[in-house]
């Protein structure tokens, strides 16, 4: 396929420089976008398959494209991005209206996320909690956390849930309220479990609220410290639950509390 790239004098350079061997028209005209049809017809390209005019032109080249028997479409803004459109003229259906480069912008996103599937697919982690790698060399997750999780309604739970999802969370953290109770920690698992497969975290210090987390299926404990690890730490390792430790309470550090986590062989 022949194809003509048409520009003005101001970005003539960086166009043939971006134009992988196409034809390139200068028309006498400074700003790209400025290009009228009459500068177009007036100039006469023939023998063509496709005119890519500038992505910025809002003119309507109808009417040239008649009188010059060639298709005529809009590139994209920038004449950088002529090195990613030309390559690949055939997978992209051009536009009148809509410069190029929005069109290649969502084919991009495709291929980028089939990219990023692919080397998650491939890359190992150091744990997996319910199908989704953790650590190692797997890319990195993002854990949204429902604030006062166990004070919402099922209604409105169901729905905070389902907007983190959509907003591309890879797991999804509970907060338990300070006025928290274990049966309200459970139905916040029982609902969260209903309106998603995404792994359901707990995040509680006092001991009895974690157990219930642990009895209602959470896949992940937040939040082991000194204090409620003697009285949690050896359920969470019987279960084989994976744990985030933090400092505290006071001037206990997070490595010591992960030792002590380690002595109960918590996944932490």
């Amino acid at each position: 396929m022949r194809v003509l790239l048409v520009t003005g004098n101001l970005a003539s350079d960086l166009v043939r420089e971006s134009a992988c061997g196409t034809d390139v028209l200068v028309l006498d005209v400074d700003v790209a976008a400025f290009i009228t049809p009459e500068m177009l017809c007036r100039a006469g390209p023939r023998g063509y398959d496709l005119i890519l005019i500038p992505g910025a032109i809002t003119a309507d080249f109808r009417g040239a494209e008649r009188i010059l028997e060639t298709k005529i479409r809009l590139g994209p803004k920038h004449a950088i991005d002529l090195l990613s459109l030309l390559p690949r003229l055939d997978e992209v259906e051009l536009s009148t209206t809509i410069p190029a480069c929005a069109l290649l912008e969502g084919k991009r996103r495709q291929e980028a996320m089939a990219d990023l599937e692919r080397l998650e697919a491939e890359a190992p982690g150091q744990l997996t909690i319910r199908g989704v790698k953790i650590g190692g060399s797997s890319r990195m997750k993002v854990l949204a956390e429902v604030v006062d999780a166990t004070r919402l309604d099922d209604g409105a739970l169901g729905k905070r849930i389902r907007y983190f999802e959509e907003q591309g969370a890879d797991l999804i953290d509970l907060g338990a309220s300070t006025d928290a109770t274990p049966s309200s920690v459970r139905r916040a698992l029982q609902t969260a479990r209903a309106v998603t497969a995404l792994p359901i975290s707990i995040d509680a210090v006092r001991p009895d609220l974690i157990l219930a987390g642990i009895e209602a299926g959470a896949d992940m404990i937040l939040s082991l410290n000194a204090e409620n690890l003697p009285q949690v730490g050896r359920r969470v390792a019987e279960e084989g639950i994976p744990a985030v430790v933090i400092p505290g309470p006071g001037p206990i550090s997070i490595e010591e509390n992960l030792e002590r986590a380690r002595s109960y062989s918590i996944q932490a």
